[in-house]
């Protein structure tokens, strides 16, 4: 995964197989460990006295001042201050499961894409493995199971009514209203109401393909990433 900072003068890399997070700047290329002992792992601590394990994806606050990375391996949302690496678990037992919970008493599978709302508060999490999109509050990691019924499938509908199939990356709006969903194994993409967990397919047919085309008539082969412009009119889907 990658982010870049607020004032864009930095990129910030989930450096997967490394076990790091990496700092990369943008005028001059110049890269540089912010956290992360290279060795895997999931403890706390400060650079590279911390341990990731596989770090899927990252997201910054809109203020600049913290990553939150979806530590796959290790079932585990982390925070990392960007000013001096220091690495706390946000949320996440480090046991696989799906349960809500506050901090260490919640569970992630696999926690894949993430994403922090406009105003900071919140992050929602692909939960890949358990096939839902998870909600945790940045104040006090308190988890919530936004959409998904943890049984994979391609179901529309609200909150646990729906269904996803390995949901990999996910964006937000820029007013903090939707979440689009790269749902790799549904080969969709598809749009989760933040306010209500309603979940509709806003393209792909569900076959694997890669016809241009509106809504349904649309393919897709394993979507995994998404970006969406400044003005929220387009997603770009890798």
């Amino acid at each position: 995964g990658v982010t870049i900072s607020p004032d864009g003068s930095a990129l910030f890399v989930t450096d997967f197989f490394s076990h790091k997070i990496r700092r990369v700047e943008v005028a001059t290329g110049a890269v540089t460990a912010i956290a992360g002992s290279g060795e895997d792992g999931d403890a706390d601590g400060m650079g590279d006295a911390a341990q990731f394990n596989a770090p899927a994806d990252l997201a910054i606050s809109p203020d600049g001042s913290a990553l939150f990375v979806a530590d796959s391996d290790s079932h585990k949302i982390r925070r990392v201050e960007v000013a001096t690496g220091a690495v706390t678990t946000l949320a996440g037992s480090g046991e696989i499961g799906d349960a809500d919970g506050v901090g260490g008493a919640a569970e992630f599978c696999c926690p894949w894409g993430v994403t922090v709302s406009p105003d900071g508060s919140a992050l929602f999490v692909a939960d890949y493995s358990s096939h839902k999109i998870r909600r945790v509050e940045v104040a006090t990691g308190a988890v919530t199971t936004l959409a998904g019924s943890g049984e994979e499938g391609d179901a529309d509908g609200v909150g646990g009514a729906a269904q996803f199939n390995w949901p990999h990356g996910l964006v937000i709006s820029p007013d903090g209203s939707a979440l689009f969903v790269a749902d790799c194994d549904n080969h969709k993409i598809r749009r989760v109401e933040v306010a209500t967990g309603a979940v509709t397919t806003l393209t792909g047919s569900g076959a694997r393909g890669s016809a241009d085309g509106v809504g349904g008539a649309a393919q897709f082969k394993h979507p995994t990433a998404l970006a969406i412009s400044p003005d929220g009119s387009t997603l770009s889907v890798c």
